[in-house]
C-alpha cells in the first residue's frame, strides 16, 4: 500500500462511488479503477462490492481498512500542518547550550526577544563550561552550542561559525598595588595569584593560550565555578582574574573592580556557534541566529554548508 492508494480508497469509501472518489482527489475514473484493482491485488482481498446502479459498498475487509485509512488520513494532514507551522515558525523547539559568559550575559535577552516574536516555539537554554556544552551537542541533546574560541577540528563532526568577538580583561580590586605600575608585563602578571574557572572553561583556555605564547604557565591560586563567584573573590582579596568585559562591565562602571592594563597579552577571542555537521537546515535555529545577530553587530546564520 502507498499513501496515494489509501487516499483514493478513503475517498471512494466516503462517497460510495469510484467516480466521485476519483473526482475528490483529482483523478480520472479509469485511473482510479486501475489503482483500486492494484490495491486489492496487493492485499489479496476484495475491498468493495460493486452495487448495480448504486456505486460501491465496503466488504468486511474494506470496513477494516476504512478504520485505519481514516486515522492515517488524519495523521497525514496533521503532519502537513505541523511541518507548515515549523517552517512558518509557529511551533517547534530549540535547545541551546552556552558557556557561562555567553549564557549569562548575552543569550537571555536574545532568547526573550525570540520568544516574544515566536511564542509558539519552546526554547531551552542550558549553561555550563564550553567542554560540557560540546559534549551535549555531540550527544544530540542540544541543537546549538555557543562557546568562546573552542573550534572543532577542520572536517570533524562539528561545524562552527563566528558570531562576534569578545575581549577578556584582567581585573583586580580597586587600589591593588599593580595598578600603579600598569601596563604590566605578562611575566610580572604570572607571579601574582589568580582566580580561574575550572578546566574546560573557555575563558581559562584562552587565558592559558595567551600566557603560553610568552612561554609562561599560569597556575591558579583559587578555582571557582562561576563568574559571579570570581568577581566576589577578586573584590575581596588581592587576587587577579581575567574575565569577559561583558561579565564585569557593571562592576567596572561602579568602581567595585578595576581593570589592569597588560602589555603584549592577546586576550581577544571569538564567540562561536556550533552545530553537528550532519544536521540539515533548521528554520528555527536559523531564525534564532537572526535574532541574536544584531546584538553582536553582524548577520549570523548558518549557510546550508557551514564551515569549520
Amino acid at each position: 500500500m502507498d499513501l496515494d492508494q489509501l487516499a483514493l480508497f478513503h475517498a471512494v469509501a466516503e462517497t460510495g462511488s469510484i467516480t466521485a472518489g476519483a473526482q475528490r482527489i483529482h483523478l480520472s475514473q479509469p485511473a482510479a479503477s486501475r489503482r483500486l484493482a492494484e490495491l486489492e491485488r496487493t492485499l489479496g482481498q476484495r475491498l468493495f462490492d460493486r452495487l448495480p446502479k448504486r456505486g460501491v459498498g465496503l466488504t468486511s475487509a474494506g470496513a477494516v481498512l476504512y478504520g485505519y485509512s481514516g486515522r492515517i488520513a488524519t495523521l497525514h494532514a496533521q503532519a502537513e500542518r505541523s511541518l507548515r507551522a515549523l517552517v512558518n515558525l509557529e511551533s517547534g523547539r530549540l535547545a541551546i547550550g552556552a558557556s557561562s559568559t555567553i549564557g549569562t550575559y548575552l543569550l537571555p535577552a536574545a532568547v526573550a526577544a525570540f520568544r516574544t516574536s515566536h511564542p509558539g516555539i519552546q526554547v531551552e537554554l542550558r549553561i555550563g563550561n564550553s567542554d560540557a556544552m560540546l559534549a551535549l551537542l555531540r550527544d544530540a541533546r542540544i541543537d546549538l552550542a555557543c562557546t568562546e574560541d573552542n573550534r572543532p577540528d577542520q572536517g570533524g563532526d562539528l561545524a562552527a561559525e563566528v558570531l562576534g568577538g569578545d575581549d577578556l580583561v584582567v581585573v583586580c580590586r580597586p587600589g591593588h598595588a599593580l595598578l600603579a605600575r600598569a601596563p604590566v608585563a605578562p611575566a610580572e602578571l604570572a607571579r601574582h595569584p589568580f582566580v580561574l574557572r575550572e578546566p574546560g572553561s573557555g575563558t581559562r583556555t584562552v587565558l592559558a593560550a595567551a600566557f603560553a605564547v610568552h612561554g609562561l604557565e599560569l597556575e591558579p591560586d583559587l578555582v571557582l565555578g562561576s563568574n559571579e563567584a570570581i568577581k566576589q573573590a577578586v573584590a575581596g582579596c588581592g587576587h587577579l582574574a581575567a574575565m569577559s568585559r561583558m561579565a564585569v562591565a557593571d562592576e567596572l562602571a561602579a568602581g567595585r573592580l578595576a581593570e589592569l592594563a597588560v602589555a603584549g597579552l592577546a586576550l581577544r577571542r571569538d564567540l562561536l556557534v556550533l552545530r553537528q555537521r550532519w544536521r540539515g537546515d533548521d528554520p528555527v535555529a536559523r531564525a534564532f541566529l537572526r535574532t541574536l545577530a544584531p546584538r553582536l553587530g553582524r548577520v549570523a546564520a548558518f549557510p546550508s554548508a557551514a564551515v569549520a
